[in-house]
């Protein structure tokens, strides 16, 4: 998935929902256009290849079948074992690139974004069901709200930052950031505020972040309806 030619840069890996997504950022000599055709030609073969673009940015996405056979019969077994799995890689390999053209115009440097998956991708696992959590992890030592369900755990390997977001059944905003209040203390958590009890608004959107040790959350409420809001972890620090 690295450009020909672009400066070579590491492997990073991904935890995505539970599974193992590998992904390099690289700067890239060229026009925005050869560099998505580059992947367009890579994404020849596969099948279920999604492509747009305009005079900024564009991405091409695939599910690379490799050099399996790819008449009707093979296809068919594919994506039957992919029903009974949910393991996308059943069917192919997917690949995606994403460009975008720095600010020196059309033959200056590229910005350039390529994700791949080389191990089991389960859409079962990775995709929330009603009634239970995706896959993934919840941040030691931070407590959840009751009737909470994770939708969302993303995490660099190796980095100390992550990001983690809920669905929570019959509770505001408001009532997400009074439970943190009383909640984050009581797990030996230091709540950042100018002034005590101040709430912090955004957008409609409640703030409110607390310190332990070396470790910084911040904690972001949204209501959305009536009767669900969707709480978001962002996560800095040893977890």
């Amino acid at each position: 998935m690295a450009f020909p030619g672009a400066p070579r840069e590491e492997v990073r890996q991904l935890q995505l929902n539970g599974a193992r997504l590998s992904f390099r950022t690289q700067a890239v000599e060229g026009s925005l256009a050869d560099v998505l055709d580059h992947y367009e030609a890579i994404c020849g073969s596969a099948i279920a290849t999604q492509t747009a673009r305009n005079d900024l940015a564009g991405y091409v996405a695939c599910l690379d079948m490799g050099d399996a056979p790819q008449d009707l019969g093979a296809l068919v077994n594919r994506f039957v074992a992919f029903s009974e799995t949910g393991n996308l890689r059943e069917i192919g390999a997917p690949r995606y690139a994403f460009a975008r053209r720095g600010t020196g115009g059309p033959d200056g440097k590229v910005f350039l974004l390529t994700m791949w998956v080389d191990s089991a991708l389960n859409l079962y696992q990775m995709l929330p069901r009603e009634g239970a959590d995706a896959a993934g992890r919840d941040l030691f030592e931070v407590p959840r709200p009751p009737g909470s369900r994770r939708i969302l755990s993303a995490w660099e390997e190796g980095q100390p930052s992550g990001v983690l977001v809920y669905r929570v059944a019959a509770n505001s905003a408001r009532e997400l950031e009074s439970f943190y209040r009383v909640e984050l203390p009581r797990a030996g958590w230091r709540v950042i505020e100018r002034h005590p009890g101040e709430s912090v608004r955004v957008n409609g959107v409640h703030l409110l972040a607390a310190a332990k040790g070396n470790r910084l959350v911040t904690v972001l409420c949204q209501s959305k309806g009536a009767s669900q809001a969707v709480l978001t972890l962002l996560a800095s620090g040893p977890s």
